[in-house]
Protein backbone atom coordinates (compact mmCIF):
# COMPACT_ATOMS: atom_id res chain seq x y z
CA UNK A 1 0.00 0.00 0.00
CA UNK A 2 2.83 2.43 0.83
CA UNK A 3 4.46 1.93 -2.55
CA UNK A 4 1.21 2.44 -4.42
CA UNK A 5 0.43 5.58 -2.41
CA UNK A 6 3.78 7.35 -2.77
CA UNK A 7 4.43 6.27 -6.34
CA UNK A 8 0.96 7.52 -7.19
CA UNK A 9 2.18 10.95 -6.04
CA UNK A 10 5.16 10.58 -8.38
CA UNK A 11 2.92 9.71 -11.33
CA UNK A 12 0.56 12.61 -10.64
CA UNK A 13 3.53 15.00 -10.52
CA UNK A 14 5.00 13.59 -13.72
CA UNK A 15 1.67 13.94 -15.51
CA UNK A 16 0.99 17.40 -14.11
CA UNK A 17 -2.21 16.21 -12.43
CA UNK A 18 -3.73 16.49 -9.01
CA UNK A 19 -2.81 13.54 -6.77
CA UNK A 20 -5.43 10.82 -6.71
CA UNK A 21 -4.34 9.41 -3.37
CA UNK A 22 -7.33 8.13 -1.40
CA UNK A 23 -7.83 9.35 2.14
CA UNK A 24 -7.58 5.75 3.36
CA UNK A 25 -4.16 5.29 1.75
CA UNK A 26 -2.94 8.67 3.04
CA UNK A 27 -4.17 7.81 6.55
CA UNK A 28 -2.42 4.44 6.43
CA UNK A 29 0.95 5.90 5.39
CA UNK A 30 0.61 8.74 7.89
CA UNK A 31 -0.13 6.21 10.64
CA UNK A 32 2.92 4.16 9.71
CA UNK A 33 5.16 7.21 9.76
CA UNK A 34 3.74 9.14 12.70
CA UNK A 35 1.77 6.68 14.78
CA UNK A 36 -1.69 7.22 16.24
CA UNK A 37 -1.12 10.90 17.11
CA UNK A 38 -0.08 11.86 13.59
CA UNK A 39 -2.89 14.33 13.00
CA UNK A 40 -1.85 16.32 16.07
CA UNK A 41 1.77 16.40 14.86
CA UNK A 42 0.70 17.65 11.43
CA UNK A 43 -1.43 20.34 13.03
CA UNK A 44 1.54 21.52 15.12
CA UNK A 45 3.69 21.63 12.00
CA UNK A 46 0.95 23.40 10.05
CA UNK A 47 1.21 20.81 7.28
CA UNK A 48 -1.51 19.14 5.31
CA UNK A 49 -1.40 15.41 4.79
CA UNK A 50 -0.15 15.53 1.18
CA UNK A 51 2.51 18.09 2.09
CA UNK A 52 3.66 15.83 4.92
CA UNK A 53 3.75 12.73 2.74
CA UNK A 54 5.84 14.52 0.13
CA UNK A 55 8.29 15.78 2.79
CA UNK A 56 8.48 12.51 4.73
CA UNK A 57 9.18 10.43 1.62
CA UNK A 58 11.73 12.78 0.07
CA UNK A 59 9.51 13.89 -2.78
CA UNK A 60 9.81 17.46 -1.57
CA UNK A 61 12.91 18.78 0.19
CA UNK A 62 12.67 19.63 3.86
CA UNK A 63 14.10 22.97 4.89
CA UNK A 64 16.42 23.44 7.82
CA UNK A 65 13.66 25.25 9.70
CA UNK A 66 11.20 22.44 9.01
CA UNK A 67 13.75 19.87 10.16
CA UNK A 68 14.15 21.78 13.43
CA UNK A 69 10.37 21.85 13.92
CA UNK A 70 10.18 18.10 13.28
CA UNK A 71 13.02 17.50 15.74
CA UNK A 72 11.39 19.70 18.42
CA UNK A 73 8.25 17.62 18.14
CA UNK A 74 10.40 14.47 18.51
CA UNK A 75 9.03 13.03 15.27
CA UNK A 76 10.98 10.01 14.05
CA UNK A 77 10.12 8.88 10.57
CA UNK A 78 10.62 5.39 9.26
CA UNK A 79 13.19 5.02 6.54
CA UNK A 80 11.50 3.96 3.36
CA UNK A 81 13.64 2.14 0.84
Amino acid sequence: MVEVAVHGLDLADALGREPWLTSQAADLVQGLLLGPNGAAALEKLGWGQLHFLRKATGREPITREEALDVSRLDIRWLTLG
